[in-house]
């Protein structure tokens, strides 16, 4: 049985030094709404953008000239609320300056009808730059904050017009409406963030400001893991996984003890046979620094493994956690495809 000897483990899931609370992998931190003064001509975008959204959930149909989809990912955050980044991919973006408009509903709420405002649980506006709206396949990062629960989510784009633009010049929208459920990572039991797949790891020499961060919402400490846009690659690729372990149980000195077992499986002939793993990572007390916080830390967990030795095909990596504190096990899987 053969046993991956160069798996190496993600940077950031290796935090096993006394640097470990100032290497960022904190539990993440809620993101700042848009808080900027703005201009008459941006306050009058961000009118007609809300109003918009609020034509659509009114039952009025919405603009198509331009469609969206979105992937959420799931991490616990420092305050009982889910942290959810999310890549926004846009077809038939504008070539010009956009408006992006975000809000979460709780489809089970009871409105106030004395509120002269309506709270959501998440709203915010984003105006986008043309520089990141340049080529075919525009795909934008953002986040929003919720409790666990299912929401409908609307998703408004606009193009933005020249403040002298003819009166009937038409700007390009479009509205997305989806559902996301988010997960329960403060019930106490084991649990995992989403297994984020890597692109790239972009190392950064200064940490987001608050503003900047609402753009960069998958940045992690000193590094910044961008999702990878599918779930094919090649064999000279790598294959590069991050993920954090919630509520583990404590040994008698209060630090987890976990096992984190990698291995992949290849579907030949229409049935999964066994390829390969790697070793085992362990978390404990002999790993951990001495002020490690479970409460403030959560465990990470991560491999980065080369596919040159992949043939062509499809896998499956079985991720399976084992808490020896708490004697509980439970099991992650990510699928993907060799393609040369």
């Amino acid at each position: 049985m053969m046993v991956f000897r160069r798996a190496m483990v993600v940077a950031v899931a290796l935090v096993v030094s006394a640097s470990f609370a100032a290497s960022g992998v904190a539990a993440q931190q809620a993101p700042k709404k848009d808080e900027k003064k703005r201009s008459k001509q941006e306050q009058q975008e961000i009118e007609q953008i809300v109003k918009l959204v609020d034509g659509v959930m009114a039952g009025q149909p919405a603009p198509g000239d331009i469609t969206m989809s979105v992937e959420p990912f799931f991490m616990k955050s420092q305050e009982a609320r889910t942290f959810v980044p999310f890549v926004l991919s846009v077809n038939n973006a504008p070539k010009t300056d956009a408006a992006l408009y975000i809000r979460v509903v709780n489809p089970a709420a009871v409105p106030d009808p004395k509120a002269k405002k309506v709270e959501y649980p998440w709203d915010d506006i984003h105006f986008v730059p043309e520089a990141q709206l340049a080529g075919e396949s525009v795909k934008l990062n953002r986040v929003f904050m919720a409790t666990a629960g299912t929401y409908d989510v609307y998703i408004a784009f606009k193009e933005r017009l020249p403040e002298k633009a003819p009166k009937n010049t038409v700007a390009k929208m479009g509205v997305l409406k989806t559902q996301i459920t988010v997960p329960d990572f403060y019930n106490a039991e084991l649990n995992t963030s989403t297994i984020l797949v890597a692109d790239k790891v972009n190392m950064l020499t200064s940490v987001p400001g608050p503003e900047e961060a609402r753009e960069r919402p998958f940045v992690f400490g000193a590094q910044e893991l961008l999702p990878a846009p599918d779930m094919e690659f090649k064999k000279a690729d790598e294959l590069s996984i991050f993920f954090q372990v919630y509520n583990s149980g404590l040994d008698a000195g209060g630090k987890p003890d976990l096992t984190l077992e990698y291995e992949f499986h290849k579907t030949e002939a229409g049935a999964e046979k066994f390829f390969n793993k790697t070793n085992p990572q362990v978390v404990n007390a002999a790993m951990l620094p001495p002020q490690f916080d479970s409460a403030k830390f959560p465990v990470p967990g991560g491999i980065t493994v080369p596919l040159a030795s992949f043939g062509e095909g499809q896998y499956r990596l079985a991720i399976k956690i084992t808490d020896k504190a708490a004697n509980k096990t439970i099991t992650r899987d990510v699928k993907f495809t060799i393609k040369g």
